[in-house]
C-alpha cells in the first residue's frame, strides 16, 4: 500500500489493526490512536511516497513547534533552531535518506507539510509565528505520532528500514487538549521506545514564566530532554 493511499480515518483505522496483528504495536497504544484520529491525523501520515525513495533505509523526523503566544519571546530562537537542524540535516552524506515533516500548534495545530526529502525543504520564515491563544500538547503529540507511525509502518512493509525522531520544542505544559491526556501521550512514548528505531526529544524553552519543562517531557514520555535559555545555537 502507497503512504498516499491512506485517504480517511478507515484506511488508518486498518493499519493500525494490522500493527497489532504484526506485533508491531500495543492494543493499547493503537486504541489511543484509533480513539484520535481526525482529518488533521490523516493528512499527517502523508507523505514521500515509496517508489520516490532511492534508498531502503531512512530517517523521518516529525517536528512540532509550540505557537503559543507564551513563546513570542522564543520566536526567534526556534526559527533560528529549525533553520539550524533542516540544514545540518540536508548537509548530511545521505541528505536523500532524510524526511521530516513539520507542525506548528497552540489551542489547534497546523500541518506545514508532510514527510519530505530534506532536500527539498526551505526555511521556516513567518511560516512560524507565536501568536496561538493556549496549548493543546497532548493532542498534538499524539496525531504528530500517529502520522510518523503509520508513514513508517508503510515503509516498513515496504522493505525500507527507518529510524524515526519526534522533537517537540514548547515551553510550557497543556492546558487545551481535548481528545488526550497526558498518559495518552505517555501510552505511545513507551510503546515507540520499545523498538530501537524511535527516538523521542523535548527541547523545552526557559523563561521566567515557563513551566517545570523536565517534569512535562517525563509525564508524556519523552527521555530526551534539552532546556535552552532560547538560542539558536542551542
Amino acid at each position: 500500500m502507497s503512504s498516499n493511499q491512506i485517504n480517511n480515518a478507515d484506511d488508518l483505522k486498518n493499519l493500525f489493526h494490522n500493527a497489532v496483528d504484526d506485533g508491531d504495536m500495543s492494543e493499547n497504544a493503537s486504541t489511543v490512536i484509533i480513539n484520535s484520529l481526525g482529518g488533521t491525523t490523516i493528512m499527517g501520515c502523508l507523505g514521500t511516497d515509496v517508489d520516490d525513495l532511492e534508498t531502503d533505509d531512512v530517517t523521518v523526523v516529525s517536528l512540532v513547534l509550540d505557537a503559543s503566544y507564551s513563546m513570542k519571546v522564543n520566536e526567534k530562537a526556534v526559527r533560528e533552531g529549525y533553520n539550524s537542524l533542516v540544514e545540518a540535516l540536508q548537509n548530511s552524506k545521505q541528505p536523500g535518506s532524510m524526511l521530516v515533516s513539520a507542525r506548528t500548534f497552540a489551542g489547534t495545530q497546523k500541518l506545514l507539510y508532510g514527510f519530505t526529502k530534506v532536500e527539498e525543504v526551505s526555511k521556516i520564515g513567518m511560516k512560524y509565528m507565536a501568536e496561538g491563544n493556549s496549548t493543546a500538547l497532548y493532542d498534538t503529540l499524539v496525531d504528530a505520532m500517529t502520522g510518523i507511525r503509520a508513514y513508517v509502518k508503510n515503509l516498513n512493509d515496504n522493505g525500507i528500514r527507518t529510524k524515526c525522531i519526534v522533537v517537540v520544542f514548547s515551553d510550557g505544559e497543556d492546558n487545551d487538549s481535548h481528545q488526550n491526556k497526558a498518559t495518552d501521550v505517555k501510552i505511545l512514548s513507551e510503546d515507540f521506545l520499545k523498538s530501537e528505531m524511535f527516538y523521542l526529544v523535548y527541547i523545552g524553552y526557559k523563561h521566567e514564566d515557563s513551566d517545570n519543562l523536565d517534569a512535562i517531557a517525563q509525564e508524556v514520555g519523552f527521555p530526551n530532554v534539552l532546556t535552552t535559555k532560547a538560542t539558536g545555537s542551542e
